[in-house]
């Protein structure tokens, strides 16, 4: 009992969080100045509609910050962080995104709402600063259901035979009563690249061995949240950009409440399980977040199957030759698919001196390297040439290739301090349908996304960029994504320092047209193209001179603004 001390209240219902109205309704009732949204948003989810900043501009293209999906008024006035279960659990990230003007996308990735009611179990649900103290069950718990209150970390690639366990029968206090439960249905919400893949790339299971007869379970589902939902959830809503994996009727009693989500990409995802137990439909959700040490760059497209695009990772320190992309420098410079890569386990390319990681690192559930290739730094998890769009498995038969359309992945487990890496996306051989092809990218630090730029309808972003121009190597279009800068801290990566790539003067085919290079932050260099300083080799800086940057040919552009050739 008692009056708490951040009760959820609401602003008025906008589409523009950053229009005036929502500051003014904050301010009048009693919201700090620190949490005012300004022009560039505060961070949190103010009218309660699941959505973040929405309409609040931001300035890079790609660049992320935190997030969480509770209302500036449920804000520690001395912490300016939420309270209770919210602390961690509504905690999220949000990326800029855009064409000509950026704003962020409104999407919080990996963060859940608060409950609308403090449950009978112990701890602040709903995120008021009192726990226990429910409105709509007083003292009087007929029924015991704890929501988990902490995330799951897990690693990528879990052994197919011992994928791990989340045991929502657990969430009923009262061990007799957890057969009664009923109708048990299970969510599974993921990151950006699902989104963007005909299918998405974890799966659900219903035990722990993946390769047993009838044990995938679920779908691709469009999704939304639904705050008017009774519990508010996420449910199943036709032609919603947002995809998850759900499974109705998975089951009853407590075989129901036991499910297997596999997992094998980095990153932040929402498992939602709920169930009928007496008179009252259960809604819990559980955060995993799924961590890989190191660097790890992440590629996937629209047109995946018919365009074969190819990530590329290139380092900017140990070699005295010029520096470029594909084989520019003998001494190997670029990790990618070629035999003259960095990569060193591909076809022979010899490395860059760092140590192999453990097997556990990049074989298991879903993952293409065999066992007798070791997990080296750099690696390339996969070279999407082709695929099948059909293919609803992404444990799918198909080597290195693959026969599920999944992205391509870059991995560097174990950088050196300062070791600095610029990433780029080539688009390389078009085999059916148009040759157009939109890519996204997303960056990650020990696992936690600090770029996410390019395509993805979830966020409304479907124009840009483009690549238009297919070529092997150095004759197709080939945009510069961004540069990631490595901070170790005890032989561990502690932060990395990242920036996207603008253009200086933007092609409007392939970076869309913001003036000045401001806005989208895109470079798509092409020999098609028709701006100044096209695209004339894959040295980063054109041997030219004077050249595009006025740098001498060879050298490693200082700042980002000095990347782009055009």
């Amino acid at each position: 009992a008692g009056n708490p001390p951040y009760p959820r209240r609401c602003a008025p219902a906008t589409s523009n969080e950053c229009d005036t109205t929502t500051d003014t309704w904050l301010t009048t009732n009693g919201v700090a100045q620190a949490l005012i949204n300004d022009t560039a948003g505060n961070g949190f989810d103010d009218d309660c509609d699941g959505e973040v900043d929405e309409g609040c501009a931001c300035l890079v293209n790609g660049s992320t910050k935190d997030c969480y999906l509770v209302p500036a008024t449920q804000a520690n006035v001395s912490t300016h962080l939420p309270v209770g279960w919210c602390t961690t659990n509504s905690k999220g990230s949000l990326d800029c995104s855009g064409g000509e003007i950026t704003f962020w996308s409104g999407v919080c990735r990996g963060a859940q709402p608060p409950y609308d009611h403090d449950t009978c179990g112990t701890g602040d649900f709903n995120c008021d600063g009192l726990e226990g103290n429910s409105d709509t069950q007083g003292c009087n718990c007929p029924v015991s259901v704890t929501c988990p209150t902490t995330e799951l970390t897990e690693a990528p690639y879990p052994p197919p035979s011992a994928i791990p366990l989340i045991d929502g029968s657990l969430w009923i206090g009262d061990a007799t009563q957890r057969a009664q439960a009923t109708n048990w249905t299970w969510t599974v919400l993921g990151g950006d690249c699902d989104n963007v893949l005909p299918f998405p790339t974890f799966a659900l299971y219903n035990q722990a061995n993946s390769a047993a007869a009838g044990a995938r379970q679920g779908g691709r589902t469009p999704v939304k949240y639904d705050p008017a939902a009774t519990p508010p959830r996420y449910v199943g809503s036709a032609g919603e950009p947002l995809i998850a994996i759900q499974k109705v009727n998975y089951g009853n009693g407590v075989a129901g409440g036991k499910v297997y989500p596999a997992f094998g990409l980095s990153g932040d995802y929402i498992v939602q399980g709920e169930f009928d137990l007496g008179t009252k439909h259960f809604v819990c959700t559980q955060k995993v977040a799924v961590r890989a040490p190191g660097i790890r760059a992440e590629l996937c497209w629209d047109s995946v199957g018919d365009n074969d695009i190819d990530l590329h990772l290139s380092r900017l320190q140990g070699t005295s030759c010029t520096h470029g992309w594909d084989g520019t420098c003998s001494q190997r410079d670029d990790c990618y698919y070629s035999d003259t890569s960095g990569c060193p386990d591909f076809l022979g390319g010899p490395g860059w001196g760092y140590a192999d990681s453990v097997d556990s690192a990049c074989k298991g559930w879903s993952s293409k390297r065999t066992s007798s290739k070791a997990c080296t730094n750099p690696r390339l998890d996969k070279d999407n040439i082709s695929c099948d769009r059909t293919q609803q498995d992404p444990t799918a038969a198909g080597g290195f290739f693959g026969a599920f359309c999944g992205p391509e992945n870059i991995n560097l487990d174990n950088p050196n301090d300062d070791d600095t890496f610029v990433v780029g996306v080539n688009h390389y051989g078009n085999s059916g349908g148009s040759a157009d092809s939109k890519p996204h990218v997303n960056l990650y630090c020990n696992g936690k996304r600090v770029i996410s730029v390019g395509y993805n309808p979830a966020t409304g972003v479907t124009g840009f960029p483009l690549l238009k121009t297919p070529g092997a190597d150095s004759t197709g279009d080939f945009w510069n994504v961004a540069t990631i800068k490595a901070h170790v801290d005890g032989g561990n990566l502690a932060s990395c320092d990242v920036a996207t790539l603008p253009s200086a003067s933007p092609d409007p085919a392939r970076d869309g047209t913001a003036a000045g290079g401001g806005g989208n932050s895109l470079c798509v260099e092409s020999k098609a193209s028709g701006v100044s300083w096209a695209y004339h080799n894959h040295q980063f800086v054109e041997s030219t001179s004077p050249n595009q940057a006025g740098l001498t040919a060879g050298t490693i552009p200082a700042s980002t603004d000095k990347w782009c050739k055009h």
